[in-house]
């Protein structure tokens, strides 16, 4: 590694960036400052990318992927005596050789084992009965197994929050095995009580955080058994594997390096992010900024730090009977037509289309557009719920003095005439607020008119506008991936451009509409009050005739 290598930095999406151009850049990686790498450590699930490629950089096999374990990968290829600039040539013949090496693997499984790997098996098979290994016996597999399939759940279940105190009023929790399941998982949970805990605790109707403890423990030799399982052939496949750990690197390496420690990918119009799990079609959008979610109600209360639009959705494939949950930002267009129910299309990065349905909307600002009619849509709302509530008001009246008179004809005459009376009010009122409008423009010409009512746009919407563009550029997609389970180490901005191609929205540009809708607003009240002046000679000065006598003057 040169001790002063040169770096390439570019402003992408609002941040300073280092390029990766070739070979020298990866092999200096070591020698960057890992302030300015972009990320520290990201989970292996979750993302579109070469799941064996992971497999191999997750070297302890915990899951997750950090900042040692890339370099690591870099440093094997160099002990390999790869010349790090093909990095940056995909070849079809690293294509073709993994698919040799592939056809070997498999071609290795077939292999009668030898009489080494005939012992190697028969040694490990004598040591699996021995009672501490199979507590169960005969059933511990299929205990095991049970087991498996609801541990996730059961841990999430038993895991207290971060901010728990050390001590707490609450009680322990405890896990019913039977009552108020979900019924997705009933199945599941009773085959555990049946196979696990009565075996291990006895019968239970449910199961404390350290029976829980205990039930697991029980079955720790046996899995760390399952897992020392001799390979046969072991020594042949380990060379194979190696040859592959090679290919699969100088044909994938380059791209996780562009998702982790810049983020090229995510900012190229030509290319998706490995964290990009497909596009969603609704609401006349088309959004590619989509995540995998695991738990809605973890996620979103993570994302909401991210000043972004989150749309939350349930994906079903009934065809695969397949289900799972991905989250959507929206960066573009507006967000009326976002509500939970609304159904959509998600696409995921197979071409696989998914029944899509929104589950939970966190609320922000997206675009100009819509802060520059925010103030003008709420006004016009408070207008009518005010109109409603009073004449609500008025009929509730007219309607009990109604009922209060059925009786009468008399009575029900006087409250049909409150009932004209009340509309008879709301009209009035409507009639003096135009009058008194009226009254104040009449004075005027129709050019300070249009001045006047330019003004009037511009002082409701432009602070709206002003206060948006603030919070547009504080937006941040490293949020979003905090909550997703990455570890990202600066906020990860994005420029007004780069929004509408995140969410593409049908219709003109942005500003194209914003100033046509303010034109044409412009253009009606405009030609309304010039109507107006020459309808009903508002806007003419009294002229006083040409013969008329000079005032005298005041002595």
């Amino acid at each position: 590694m040169e001790e002063n290598h040169k770096w390439k930095w570019a402003k992408i999406g609002r941040m300073t960036q280092v390029v990766l151009q070739n070979g020298d850049d990866v092999a200096n990686l070591a020698k960057l400052d890992r302030k300015h790498w972009l990320a520290m450590s990201m989970p292996v699930s979750g993302v579109r990318f070469d799941k064996r490629t992971l497999e191999f950089l997750d070297a302890d096999g915990d899951g997750r992927i950090r900042t040692a374990e890339v370099l690591a990968a870099i440093d094997f290829l160099k002990a390999k005596g790869v010349d790090l600039n093909d990095l940056f040539k995909p070849s079809e013949d690293d294509e073709k050789a993994l698919a040799k090496i592939l056809e070997q693997e498999a071609d290795l499984a077939k292999v009668p084992p030898s009489k080494a790997d005939k012992a190697a098996l028969a040694d490990w098979e004598a040591k699996g009965k021995a009672p501490d290994v199979a507590v169960l016996g005969d059933a511990t597999a299929a205990a095991e197994a049970a087991l498996s399939a609801v541990e996730p759940l059961v841990d999430a279940f038993f895991t207290p929050p971060e901010d728990m105190p050390l001590v707490t009023e609450e009680p322990d929790k405890t896990l019913p095995l039977k009552a108020n399941l979900n019924p997705k998982f009933l199945e599941a949970v009773i085959d555990f009580s049946q196979k696990c805990v009565a075996p291990i605790v006895g019968e239970r109707q449910c199961i404390d955080r350290l029976e829980w403890k205990k039930i697991k423990a029980a079955f720790a030799p046996y899995r760390a058994w399952a897992a020392a399982k001799p390979v046969m052939s072991a020594g042949a496949m380990a060379e194979l594997e190696e040859k592959e750990k090679v290919l699969r690197y100088k044909l994938h390496l380059l791209e996780f390096l562009e998702n982790f420690v810049n983020m090229r990918r995510l900012y190229d119009a030509d290319s998706l992010a490995s964290f990009q799990t497909g596009t969603l079609r609704i609401d006349a959008k088309e959004m590619h900024l989509c995540f995998h979610v695991d738990s809605e109600a973890a996620h979103s209360a993570l994302a909401e730090k991210s000043k972004c639009c989150i749309v939350y959705l349930k994906l079903s494939r009934p065809a695969d009977k397949a289900e799972r949950s991905v989250c959507a930002v929206a960066t573009a267009g507006t967000i009326r037509g976002l509500y939970v129910g609304r159904n959509g299309v998600f696409y995921d990065r197979d071409g696989k289309d998914w029944e899509a349905v929104v589950t939970k909307v966190v609320e922000s600002e997206v675009s100009l557009a819509e802060a520059f009619w925010s103030p003008w849509r709420k006004l016009g709302e408070g207008i009518a719920a005010s109109v409603k509530k009073f004449l609500g008001d008025k009929q509730t009246s007219a309607q009990a003095k109604l009922d209060a008179g059925a009786q009468s004809a008399q009575a029900g005459g006087a409250a049909m005439a409150s009932s004209v009376a009340a509309i008879g009010i709301g009209v009035g009122m409507m009639g003096a607020a135009a009058a008194s409008l009226m009254a104040a423009i009449s004075g005027m010409t129709w050019p300070q008119i249009l001045v006047a009512v330019l003004a009037l746009v511009l002082v409701v919407s432009l602070p709206s506008v002003i206060l948006t563009w603030f919070k547009l550029r504080q937006r941040d997609i490293g949020a979003v991936l905090n909550a997703s389970g990455w570890a990202i180490n600066r906020p990860m901005r994005f420029t007004m451009k780069r929004a509408r191609m995140f969410t593409r929205c049908a219709g003109d540009p942005l500003l194209l509409r914003v100033l046509a809708a303010s034109v044409l607003v412009l253009v009606l009240l405009g030609g309304g009050l010039w109507y107006c002046c020459g309808r009903f000679g508002w806007c003419e000065k009294s002229a006083e005739p040409a013969n008329a006598a000079p005032a005298a003057p005041n002595t």
